[in-house]
This record gives C-alpha cells, structure tokens and sequence, in this order.
C-alpha cells in the first residue's frame, strides 16, 4: 500500500485535535506522514510513519511518486453550519467514523528529561490556567503587547485577575502557573507564575498537575491528549463542536445578558463607527466564584489520583525490596536488587507526578 501523506493547517490545538484520528487513518490507509508546523505534536505518535515541517527543504522531493496526498480542512465543510464536531467532521471527509476519540500525545526521552527539568522548578502542587489564546506561538515578535481583542474567546482580564486572587486565598499552597505567550497582557496577570517554556512541554507538565482552567483555545485539547481534568470556559464557541465530555464546560450564556462590556476588549467599533457589543463574547464571563466552585472538584480529584498512586507505587516498591530497612534477610526478593533503590526512588517520584 502507498503512503498517504496528510497536510494539516491550523494552530496548536487544531493539530492536537487530530492526532484522535490516527489510529483510524492508519488502519484505513496504512503508512500515515504527517505534514504540520508543530511537528511535536506527533513525535513519537506509532500511529504514523513520520512527520515533517511543510517548509522543510527538499519536501517535495521525498515525497513518493505513488504516495497518497490527502489534505482535508473541516473549516469548509458542514462544520461551519456548528452542528457537529470538529473531529466529526474530520473524520467524515477522510471516510472513517469518530466515536468520541480523545487525542493522544507521545514524548521521548528528551522531551520528557527537559519537561522533568522545568516541573522541578515549580511548587510540589501547581495547577495551569489559561485565559486567553489564538495566537500562533510563531507569532511571537509581531507585537509588544498582544490583546485577544475581538475572539470571543478569552475570558475577561479584570475577572481573570480576581479569580486569581480567590483562588490563592482559598489555595494558598497551590501554585498558579499561567499557559500564555509573554507578549500578552494576560501574561503579566498577579499571583501567576509565566513559565515561558515551549508549547510542547505542556501536555507533560500538565500530567504532573492538580488540573487546568482553560477557554476555547490550545491547552484544553493538550490537557484531552495528557488525559488531564480541569474546567473549560466557553463563549462564542461549544464543547459540542471543539470539546470533550470528560472535561467540566461551562459558559455564561444564561444571564450575560445582564453584564456590561468588559474595558480589557479594547474600545472595539462596528465598520459604521458604533460601539460594538458582542453578547456572545461574555459567554465567558462566568462568575469568580462559580469558576471556583466548579473547579474545586477538579483538584480532589487530582489529589486522591496522586496519592493512590503514590500509596501503589510504595507498596509495589516494598514487595520489591526497593525499600531502606534492615530486614535481616527476610526480604523476599535478591540483595543485590536494594542497590537500584535510588534509581527506582526517582522513577517512582516521576510516576507519581504523571498520575
């Protein structure tokens, strides 16, 4: 069977997205080559042969005379009409069937040795919030400040803020690590720590974490792939046409009509020079407290996952003999077994973290 050779378009999320798709492309078509910007997304991915950069030189030369080129963009399809999800779609245009997949993400040893790097430098329990999106990571430099403006996506700064501060009051040991980009203003927000560290890393950082808030952006499908639980805040757009059930979705659609236009959108006009006020851009603005109140089980839940996990991984290290003791011989397992405890210490530690 030829290659097929799939060319995606879109940003970070879009592209995590897609990866619940491969197992079924790859039984559909064989060997699956993946062309995307964000080429770690699928690294390590067993579900296809390669992935390469679309401005890599020589592309085309690689390319197989015989291969199959496939490249199927859900924007221009029924989706539009938002009655269906985004993999649904997808899926339907490549002639196999979505079920409710969840993405997947895949590392390798340096991926995980420099995501463990950057986990040590922050508090033994953190939790990651994003607030605002839709800017490539490529577009970096463009601008010294950059504003999400008219996404009706991003939920309101001055809320973000405050929500910030509730949760540190009631957390006081549970660090806030912000997922933004360092030119936006929602990266200078107080009380969160910017790790500015490579997109990338965050599907495994967030493994070590006791849960996400997200909106509508990158982080909530990597949080799907890591199989991560937070909150995801929605506005214009549903989990119905880019979410995930497992997830807790909530909005403020049902009383938003009742709040004013939030100052950190910017002083937006309509083409005729009219203010421009977007009901659907305070679906996201979802009481403070309600935020909390809906995440608070999120980190339960977190923590009882890492503590069984850590009560398993003692208990296996003990029937293992990976223990410091003088047992006076009655360990059941070879001598010479206790001299790996460190090693197996530091591999139990990291499992611990990915619970």
């Amino acid at each position: 069977m030829a290659q097929t050779w799939i060319n995606i378009h879109g940003g970070v999320g879009k592209n995590f997205a897609f990866t619940a798709l491969l197992p079924k492309l790859k039984q559909k078509y064989g060997e699956v080559v993946i062309v995307s910007p964000y080429q770690q997304t699928f690294i390590g991915n067993p579900n296809i042969k390669a992935v390469v950069h679309p401005e890599e030189r020589g592309l085309y030369d690689r390319i197989p005379r015989d291969a199959n080129i496939m490249f199927r963009e859900p924007y221009v399809s029924p989706f539009i009409f938002a009655k269906t999800h985004l993999l649904y779609e997808w899926a339907r245009l490549f002639d196999i069937t979505y079920d409710g997949e969840l993405p997947e993400f895949f590392s390798n040893p340096k991926m995980d040795a420099e995501a463990a790097a950057i986990r040590q430098n922050l508090p033994e329990k953190f939790v990651i919030f994003q607030f605002a999106g839709g800017q490539s990571p490529y577009n970096l430099d463009k601008t010294p400040i950059w504003q999400p403006g008219g996404q009706r996506r991003a939920y309101p700064l001055n809320m973000a803020q405050r929500f910030i501060h509730l949760f540190k009051k009631k957390y006081p040991d549970i660090g806030v690590c912000l997922y933004q980009m360092k030119n936006e203003e929602y990266a200078h927000l107080k009380g969160g720590v910017l790790l500015n560290a490579a997109w990338w890393y965050y599907p495994l950082i967030l493994r070590s974490s006791l849960g996400f808030i997200a909106i509508d952006s990158s982080l909530h499908h990597m949080a799907a792939a890591a199989r991560v639980e937070g909150v995801v805040i929605w506005g214009a757009t549903g989990p119905q046409h880019f979410g995930y059930k497992y997830q807790v979705n909530i909005s403020n659609t049902s009383n938003h009509h009742m709040r004013p236009l939030q100052s950190c959108f910017g002083d937006v006009q309509n083409a005729d020079g009219s203010r421009w006020v977007d009901s659907d851009i305070l679906s996201t603005a979802v009481p403070e407290e309600e935020l909390l109140a809906a995440f608070e089980p999120i980190i339960t839940l977190r923590e009882e996952k890492k503590k069984k996990a850590k009560e398993n991984i003692q208990t296996e290290m003990v029937y293992r003999g990976i223990h410091d003791c003088e047992c006076g011989g009655n360990c059941k397992v070879p001598v010479d077994v206790k001299k790996n405890a460190p090693a197996e210490e530091e591999k139990a530690k990291e499992e611990v973290n990915n619970a």
